[in-house]
């Protein structure tokens, strides 16, 4: 008994996709937003999904409407001097971002040394500092191959130049890398925070001290976003009016509208085209399912291929031939390719055996005409694995109907009769009006 599969491939197809996009429904609404767009309006209210790429104030508050922490209400703004403040409710506290992994370049830098006495006058724990060695931060490359350490002092075993990637923990105050007595230290730049600082860091492995160098002081720490908007003005009103948020805000502006809701497991990646593809494959079937997708169905009571020439009892096909529905493709007489999608013609003998005007006498006993003059020859040469014609009938959801499939080189046709009658008289016809020939189980 053969089962139908298009229907259980369409139900697993779908289920495929479905399961992602569950997993990633969220996904496609998320808009990439800096502070200053937020705080002018520029990423609509309807927009449910925000992710903001900026810097924080590493400073703990309590967030909008709340006095406990977690969780937090972070200040990020786009550049240290950036005038546009935007809130974010997480349940992370800024503080982490002192910790964190730092990907860059190890350097030697003379003004290093001078950096690490200027720490060391300020209090800060700098022995087994080596001051004019330097990891100066950079932005991932994505093909270049980068050394990862397990301690900071790993960093003085490599050559100059190897980019490296290392836990830290960030400590004390940043120190810009140049006096304003020097010549080219441009005062402005490095009051607005867009200098080169040098931070004391420590391995998160091993303890040691090293140098940092990074394009913002210590007052903010980067970091990335992903939350819904969340419209809870009144209380952001009372967070953006507390002395402390005024004080770090200083005379930006501040966000009051909506904030955002940190969540750190909303999913980033692009699951859709994967989910889109399966989706349309389970389409594709249900719908073939829908309008009759079919499949041919060998005759199981009897044998799938008859026996033909003298063993067959011999049957001729009407003077005007038997209607017929052809779907496949084959090659006509004149060796032309054509593909067929249940088109309308007529089983007639050839013109040896007192039928077509097709000028097919002598090349094959029986052919379907098609509407056009075109002939198609069938025979009733058995070719073993290599092709034949088969009786059976074609199954789809429209119900059945009794048919010929005829396949060799060159030819796949399913043909279709009006009655299971004609379609044996046709399949009879055909074996008898070619040549004798071996039978097959």
């Amino acid at each position: 008994m053969r089962v139908d599969a298009a229907p259980w491939v369409a139900l697993g197809a779908a289920v495929l996709a479905v399961l992602p996009l569950l997993w990633a429904g969220a996904e496609k609404e998320i808009v990439p937003a800096s502070s200053t767009e937020m705080v002018d309006r520029f990423v609509p209210s309807t927009v449910t999904y925000v992710q903001l790429t900026g810097m924080a104030v590493p400073v703990a508050l309590a967030a909008p409407g709340s006095t406990v922490l977690p969780p937090y209400g972070v200040l990020v703004r786009d550049t240290p001097a950036s005038d546009s403040t935007t809130i974010v409710m997480s349940a992370t506290s800024p503080l982490d971002g002192l910790s964190r992994t730092v990907v860059g370049r190890v350097v030697q830098r003379t003004t290093g040394a001078d950096a690490a006495e200027a720490l060391a006058a300020r209090g800060e724990a700098t022995t087994g500092l080596d001051g004019g060695l330097v990891v100066a931060e950079l932005p991932a490359p994505d093909d270049v191959p980068i050394l990862e350490l397990s301690g900071a002092a790993e960093v003085g075993s490599v050559a100059e130049g190897t980019l490296v990637e290392l836990e830290v923990t960030f400590a004390g105050e940043s120190l810009p890398t140049c006096t304003l007595a020097d010549a080219g230290c441009a005062p402005r730049v490095l009051a607005a925070g867009d200098g080169i600082y040098f931070h004391l860091a420590r391995g998160t492995g091993d303890g040691q001290p090293i140098l940092v160098q990074t394009t913002y002081p210590s007052s903010v720490v980067p970091g990335s976003w992903t939350g819904t908007q969340v419209r809870n003005r009144a209380d952001l009103e009372a967070f953006a009016a507390t002395l402390p948020v005024k004080v770090l805000a200083g005379w930006g502006r501040v966000l009051v509208l909506v904030s955002i809701a940190d969540d750190p497991t909303l999913v980033r990646d692009r699951l859709w085209l994967g989910p889109a593809v399966l989706g349309l494959v389970a389409g594709l079937l249900w719908l073939g399912e829908r309008i009759g997708y079919p499949y041919f169905r060998p005759g199981l009571e009897q044998r799938r291929r008859w026996a033909s020439g003298r063993e067959a009892v011999a049957a001729e096909l009407p003077r005007n031939g038997l209607t017929v529905r052809l779907s496949g493709h084959a090659r006509t007489m004149a060796g032309q390719r054509r593909y067929l999608d249940d088109m309308a013609a007529r089983l007639v003998p050839s013109d040896g055996a007192g039928g077509t005007t097709g000028g097919s006498a002598g090349r094959a006993p029986i052919v379907v005409a098609l509407a056009d003059g075109s002939e198609i020859p069938l025979a009733a040469n058995d070719l073993g694995a290599l092709g034949g014609i088969e009786r059976g009938e074609v199954i789809s959801l429209r119900g059945r109907r009794p048919a010929l499939w005829a396949h060799w080189f060159g030819t796949d046709l399913r043909l279709t009769f009006d009655s299971t009658e004609d379609r044996d008289l046709a399949a009879q016809a055909i074996a008898t009006a070619g040549p004798p020939v071996r039978s097959s189980p």
